[in-house]
Parts: structure tokens; C-alpha cells; sequence
């Protein structure tokens, strides 16, 4: 397997240094972390499926980017794939830690959604995990190096580091669908295909109309419901037990 690098100095591109070959060992150790980080982007595969009435909806779509930005990464370390050298996985990794931001927004405007409950706070503890490893990511992308070891001590953090993540995503878009069930949360946006705007407005109006959330009517209903006879019984009980002393007390005289 062949590694080119590209080194910056002073704002100016260097030309880009002579392939290194990585030794067996290399190769082992990197390859271990890049077949959990396709399991994980089988794991997530298979949670975004689950939302087949709610395939539209922004968490889906970003999951199954964010999958297959993985899964490319995970390629790259058995010497196949789109990227090729480590200056093109170290642009892969700083996308998807653009997109996991995005994930977290959409997620937390979902959230609002869901009732207080147990499923919530398990969604708002995983949620709060993201910001952490979307920041620890794009330092390391961002963080410089030159030669052979370094360069590679930088491609083995980058891609646990994104494995680390994808872990998250993978639990959040699980956290996303019981709470999307369990309290009946619909997906309501419209959606305008791509060819019809450009891909800067069309990712602009994306995001404003696409993360639309809404428990459904029935849920309300049943909410509301709930606890009107909730209150009906309590009042019940009150008057049950007025009845009691009155006709105590009137026993006594």
C-alpha cells in the first residue's frame, strides 16, 4: 500500500512527497480499525432502513452520507476506493465531521419533539457526545505533519477517532427511531429535487425547510387525553371521599 502526503507551509502547497510504503505491520494495525468502522456503517445501514415510512427526513439522509463517507475511509485501508492518498482522507474526514455537526442540529431540533421521558434523556446523552468528537476530529485533520511515521500516527488517529463517532451516530440514529415511534414524531417538509436548484441553494433551502418535526394528532390526542382522565379520576375520588365523611359525620348525630 502506497501513502503520498501533501505538506503546507506559510500558505503555500509543497509538492507532494515521495510514496511511502508501509510495512506489514502497518498495514495490520490500520486495517483492524477500518473493519470495525465498516461494521459500524453496516450498523447504521441497517438502523436508517428501519425508518422506511420516514425515509425523507434529514437524519435518515445524513446517516446514509455519513455511512458511505465511512465506508470510502474503511476502503482506503485495504488500498481501494475513491480516496487515494492521505491528503484525500484527510478531506473525507473533515466532511464527515462537517456532516455529524449537521446531524447534531437536526437531532436537536427533533428532540424538542419528544416528550419528557427516559427514551429522551438517552437521546440528549448520546446527543451531547457529538459536538465533543466532531471538535476532537477536525484538530486532528487540521494538525500537521511530515514523514512516514508521523503521517501515519495521523491516518490511525483520524480514522479511530472517526470510528469513535460513527459509534455515536449509529446510537443516536437508534435513540432517534424509538422516540420517533414510541411518541408518533412525523417528518413534515418539503422536498424539491436537486435538479431544479443549484447545489448551494438547494443545500441552503434544504436545511430550512427539511427539518420539520411534529407528534402526530393522534399522540396529542392521547396526551391530552390521558391526563383529562387522570384529572376525572382524581375528581372522582375527591367527591368519593367527601360522600364518606358526610355520611360519617352524619351517623354520629
Amino acid at each position: 500500500m502506497l501513502w503520498s502526503g501533501i505538506v503546507r507551509k506559510h500558505g503555500t502547497t509543497q509538492k507532494p512527497t515521495k510514496p511511502i510504503t508501509l510495512d506489514v505491520e502497518d498495514q495490520q494495525k490500520i486495517a483492524k480499525v477500518g473493519l470495525e468502522m465498516k461494521l459500524l456503517t453496516s450498523e447504521v445501514d441497517a438502523e436508517a432502513e428501519k425508518w422506511d415510512e420516514y425515509a425523507e427526513n434529514d437524519i435518515v439522509k445524513r446517516a446514509k452520507a455519513m455511512s458511505s463517507m465511512a465506508y470510502n475511509m474503511y476502503l482506503f485501508t485495504r488500498g481501494d476506493g475513491p480516496l487515494k492518498t492521505t491528503h484525500d482522507l484527510f478531506t473525507q474526514a473533515e466532511f464527515f465531521a462537517e456532516q455529524a455537526n449537521k446531524m447534531y442540529k437536526t437531532v436537536r431540533e427533533f428532540s424538542y419533539e419528544v416528550p419528557g421521558s427516559a427514551e429522551k434523556n438517552d437521546l440528549s446523552t448520546i446527543l451531547e457526545k457529538i459536538p465533543i468528537h466532531c471538535q476532537q476530529l477536525q484538530v486532528l485533520v487540521k494538525s500537521p505533519t511530515v514523514g512516514k511515521p508521523a503521517t501515519f500516527s495521523k491516518v490511525d488517529s483520524v480514522i479511530q477517532e472517526t470510528k469513535n463517532l460513527m459509534n455515536e451516530i449509529a446510537k443516536l440514529v437508534t435513540a432517534c427511531f424509538v422516540c420517533a415511534t414510541k411518541f408518533e414524531i412525523e417528518f413534515h417538509g418539503s422536498s424539491v429535487p436537486r435538479q431544479v436548484l443549484g447545489d448551494d441553494e438547494y443545500t441552503q433551502r434544504s436545511s430550512r425547510e427539511s427539518t420539520l418535526w411534529r407528534r402526530t394528532p393522534s399522540m396529542r390526542r392521547a396526551t391530552h387525553t390521558s391526563v383529562v382522565q387522570k384529572l376525572v379520576s382524581e375528581d372522582v375520588m375527591l367527591n368519593y371521599h367527601i360522600r364518606l365523611r358526610l355520611q360519617y359525620a352524619s351517623n354520629r348525630l
